[in-house]
Parts: C-alpha cells; sequence; structure tokens
C-alpha cells in the first residue's frame, strides 16, 4: 500500500504566502498607524489580508503536521482514505472514480459515492474535518505527491475490487 502524503511544494507555497500576506497587513497598519484616517478601501484590504493569512497558514500547517505524521492518501482491503485527517471511505459506498478538471484550480480525482449510504457517510465522517461535498470527495492533485500516480493505482484498485464483487 502506497501511502501519498501532502505536496511539500505546495505546503512551503501556503506558507510563504500566508506570511507575506501578514507582513503586508503589518506594513500597511505601520504606514498609517492613525485609523481614523483610514478609508473603507484600506479596512476592506484589511480584513481581506487578514482572511488570506489565516486561510492560507491554516491550510500550510494542515498539510506540514500530516506530512510529520506521515498522514496521507492510500487505500486498504476495507477502503481509502480520502483525506490527510485519515477519513476512510469504504469501497462499498464508493459509486465511480474519475478525474475531473477545476478551472483555476487544476486537477482532482473525484470519488463519488452512494446516495444510499449518504447518511452513514455524514455521520461517520466530521463534518468539519473531511473534503465532503455533497455525495463526492475531491482530492486535489496540487496538495498530493505524485498525484498522477496515486490516481492512476486507485483506479486500477477500484476496478479490481469491482471485479472482485462482481464474481462474488
Amino acid at each position: 500500500m502506497n501511502k501519498f502524503l501532502p505536496n511539500l511544494w505546495s505546503t512551503l507555497l501556503l506558507l510563504i504566502l500566508g506570511f507575506l500576506t501578514i507582513v503586508g497587513v503589518i506594513a500597511q497598519i505601520a504606514s498609517n498607524p492613525n485609523l481614523d484616517s483610514w478609508t473603507w478601501r484600506q479596512f476592506v484590504m484589511l480584513v481581506v489580508g487578514i482572511f488570506v493569512y489565516f486561510t492560507f497558514s491554516f491550510v500550510g500547517f494542515y498539510y506540514l503536521i500530516a506530512r510529520t505524521k506521515k498522514r496521507g492518501i492510500c487505500w486498504d482491503k476495507e477502503g481509502v482514505y480520502v483525506d490527510f485527517s485519515n477519513h476512510k471511505i469504504y469501497w462499498y459506498e464508493i459509486e465511480d472514480i474519475h478525474r475531473m478538471n477545476y478551472p483555476g484550480i487544476g486537477k482532482a480525482t473525484v470519488i463519488s459515492t452512494s446516495v444510499e449510504y449518504g447518511q452513514e457517510i455524514q455521520k461517520r465522517l466530521d463534518k468539519w474535518k473531511s473534503t465532503v461535498s455533497g455525495y463526492s470527495f475531491d482530492i486535489f492533485w496540487l496538495s498530493v505527491q505524485q498525484s498522477k500516480v496515486m490516481h492512476e493505482q486507485l483506479l486500477h484498485e477500484f476496478e479490481q475490487h469491482k471485479k472482485s464483487n462482481a464474481t462474488a
């Protein structure tokens, strides 16, 4: 079983962009410390900068912690670990696995689950920690090392599992 860890370059890029964003926010505050003379655009940029900082930093540290704990996308006889928090989807719950292109984000491996298992999956997974959207799970290729290899091996394993269940 191969384990595909978070991409190191994506992790570093997110952490660097988060750091540069907070430096920009601090520089904006330092250049005009009197908040009474600020325009509404400066306040909007301050709020956006802080939001971007926390978003990039959160995702960057999430990937960094997952790398250090050796958590990755992988699968076994029972199912697929769909994120870096070790959330598992069982093979019998998976309806289809395919590749999708998202404009501006890139490629992703999409794992579609059966509607009949939707409630069971929602109960089992923590909604805030999983990448669940409806009844599909997206594994973005930007976030995974050797993403093309991961996709091909996962697709092959899914086909093997479907064949073994069809003959049984």
